[in-house]
């Protein structure tokens, strides 16, 4: 929320913050400029204050219908400033010096940048800064508007939830396909021909993009051995078999909004495996610990630690009792979702993991267990929201069987 990010600038004492856009768009600038559909620019948030957005001209339509302040770089001299000076450099530190001291913001404040920003430019740029007197804040890897990003208002889980109900649908046609599919000999035949999982890759890339979202990236779908590797794409070209788990973990954003969700199921079609119904069902039961324990104010950390103490008990093992295992648990609970699909809160165990569980939060837990030699992967995965209330709600409606 746009009030966190000025309490955490107060906390660190920055009175302004510099957001620039050069081409490609990051969540950063998407979020402080209300989705803008621009191409340059940049937001200067003072502190206690609305965002200033800073157009070209050729794109002052877009600009104005984000419904923030927004100038133009010219009306700062922008032209002035680069013919006259030494470097790029030095000329956006000229700019972005005039950019403050016109809008009110004394020379020698506390500023920062944040962003997706080229560190080739903005290395000297800051130097550029420094010498015009500014304090140029070091935010020691931390990311404050991803921070402050963390909370969501009630228009993002609205834009949120609308993604996950079209997920649901691109999911739905997955299990419809698998459903109608037959069992012979070694392989499921659908409409008579054998089924690769390529075929529903590009089932579930044309539903995206049919229903107004993009994959940022690939979606997970993938069987056997590749399911048993928890980030693994999966074989195309191979045939999808029966008796072996089929992980499909989708994670598409809106078109227009940039907002993600994330799913995962994991199938099986045909006769189950008993070994796969029982690590299955851990899964699940280690789901619905996870969920039903999460608590407002809480370190989202303790949540990987309930999850941990589970399957140990289980005896599987777990990243936090040999941190370079390959099989069993061998990734976090889950994480943040909204502009990106992976932000705060984290729930890992480093020390330096400082998250916890508030209002507002929009999370996924996403147990699995993996035994790659095995031909064994199972992952279950929700996207969730914490209430007003305080209470953690789901937005899938999906089985959570491993029957399509």
């Amino acid at each position: 929320m746009l009030s966190d990010l000025d309490q955490l600038m107060q906390q660190r004492d920055i009175d302004s913050l510099i957001v620039p856009l050069h081409e490609a768009m990051h969540p950063s600038f998407r979020w402080l400029s209300r989705g803008a559909k621009i191409t340059r620019g940049y937001v200067i948030k003072v502190r206690d204050a609305e965002p200033l957005l800073l157009y070209y001209p050729m794109e002052r339509d877009e600009a104005g219908k984000s419904g923030l302040a927004a100038r133009s770089v010219h009306d700062f001299g922008f032209e002035r400033i680069f013919s006259d000076a030494a470097d790029v450099a030095a000329g956006y530190g000229q700019f972005f010096h005039e950019v403050l001291t016109s809008i009110g913001v004394v020379s020698g404040a506390t500023i920062g940048f944040n962003g997706d920003l080229p560190i080739q430019l903005y290395v000297d740029v800051v130097s550029e800064m420094e010498q015009r007197g500014w304090l140029v804040h070091r935010d020691r890897g931390e990311n404050l508007v991803q921070m402050a990003r963390k909370r969501k208002s009630s228009w993002e889980i609205e834009a949120i939830a609308s993604v996950g109900a079209r997920t649901e649908s691109v999911v739905e046609r997955v299990r419809s396909v698998l459903r109608a599919s037959r069992v012979v000999a070694d392989r499921l035949v659908h409409d008579g021909k054998p089924l690769r999982l390529g075929d529903l890759k590009i089932l579930v890339s044309s539903e995206i993009c049919r229903l107004g979202l993009v994959e940022d990236h690939e979606t997970i779908l993938s069987q056997g051995t590749d399911a048993g590797i928890p980030h693994s794409r999966g074989d195309s070209e191979a045939f999808v078999r029966p008796s072996v788990p089929i992980v499909l973990d989708i994670f598409p954003a809106d078109r227009n909004s940039g907002y993600f969700f994330d799913l995962t199921r994991t199938f099986c079609v045909g006769p189950v495996p008993e070994s796969l119904a029982v690590i299955h069902a851990d899964v699940l039961e280690a789901f619905n610990r996870a969920a039903g324990a999460m608590r407002v104010g809480t370190p989202a950390s303790d949540y990987q630690a309930l999850v941990c103490d589970f399957f140990e008990a289980r005896g599987y093992s777990t990243t936090r009792a040999n941190p370079g295992t390959r099989s069993g648990y061998v990734h976090s609970l889950g994480h943040g979702v909204g502009l990106q699909v992976h932000e705060n809160p984290f729930f890992n165990l480093s020390e330096l993991n400082r998250d916890r569980i508030e209002v507002g939060d929009v999370l996924t837990i996403e147990p699995g267990l993996y035994f790659p030699d095995r031909e064994i992967g199972v992952r279950i995965e929700d996207t969730l929201w914490v209430d007003e209330s305080g209470m953690l709600r789901t937005f899938c409606q999906s089985d959570k069987s491993l029957a399509p």
